[in-house]
């Protein structure tokens, strides 16, 4: 019986490890941080709008391992609405602000491993301007105390195989263009027929890791989100946006040179997140990693 990663779809060695937890790493996506490290590896990345219009990363790696890993930054009140999906789970930060680190404890399921309390798992990379050099790896994420008693393979609400019949209104969708807020978060996914997915660019720049590979997702999935004001501030006094992932809303699936609209809905923090179809029927996904972007839902998406 082959064993298959829950967050992929992807069939893995026998002798793996199929119950270990998710973990979760928040990344930064500022331009002084990149190229960044590691998140070619992870099985899930989450992008979200953070303070002063930029993005920040939640990386998922479950069945993936990742050395290098940054830079590591400070997580955001959405992070544990998200982690939930996955406990137990991991969850590998730099900092936050105290009603963000609050929301993290209380949490049920979140084993928080903050460079705070962990600094032996983590180092500063030389050359890197900071905060923007904080490094780890999956493997010593994993071995702190905190984390080695943790038991529990993750579960998502995305649906992994091969997908026939493809969902309803399918398109040819060689490229989606899409921001945040603005034409400085341009994102723009261009179809590889060579390796059936889509990579990845800040607007016209190629998107790369230290290795030099341009980042790749097999599936891209755009949820349209409620996203207000928030109360909490940033240090240049930026305000951090409240970005609601409970509700419905638009959803954009696009894979293997085909691109499917229709809704997400999550009922409530307990449940999973869902993907319809306009018919209301589940979308599958196809095996490989997926990238989620959570954006505002005013903000337009072109798929060509």
């Amino acid at each position: 019986v082959p064993v298959i990663c829950p967050l992929t779809g992807v069939e893995t060695s026998k002798e793996f490890d199929i119950d270990r937890p998710a973990l979760g790493v928040k990344i930064e996506n500022s331009t002084k941080s990149r190229p960044q490290a590691g998140l070619e590896h992870a099985d899930i990345v989450y992008e979200e709008l953070a303070e002063g219009g930029v993005t920040r990363f939640l990386a998922m790696f479950h069945c993936s391992d990742a050395d290098p890993l940054g830079p590591v930054r400070s997580a955001r009140m959405v992070d544990p609405d998200i982690l939930l999906e996955y406990a137990p789970v991991l969850f590998a930060f730099s900092g936050g602000n105290p009603l963000v680190k609050e929301k993290i404890s209380r949490t049920p399921g979140i084993t928080a491993l903050r460079h705070g309390n962990h600094g032996e798992a983590y180092r500063r990379e030389k050359g890197r301007p900071a905060p923007s050099d904080l490094f780890s790896t999956t493997q010593k994420l994993r071995e702190l105390s905190d984390a080695s008693s943790v038991r529990g393979a993750p579960k998502s609400g995305l649906i992994l195989k091969a997908a026939e019949p493809l969902p309803a209104g399918a398109a040819v969708t060689a490229t989606v263009q899409f921001d945040y807020s603005g034409k400085t978060n341009a994102v723009k996914y261009t179809f590889d027929a060579a390796s059936n997915s889509y990579l990845r660019s800040h607007g016209e720049t190629p998107h790369v890791s230290v290795t030099g590979a341009q980042l790749s997702a097999t599936n891209v999935v755009l949820l349209k989100v409620r996203v207000t004001q928030g109360t909490i501030r940033d240090a240049a006094g930026n305000f951090s946006p409240e970005i609601a992932v409970v509700g419905e809303g638009e959803a954009v699936v696009v894979y293997a040179g085909r691109s499917f609209t229709g809704t997400w809905k999550r009922p409530s923090l307990s449940a999973k997140t869902q993907l319809f179809d306009a018919t209301g029927r589940p979308i599958t996904l196809i095996p490989g990693r997926t990238w989620i972007h959570l954006i505002p839902q005013e903000r337009k998406v072109t798929l060509s």
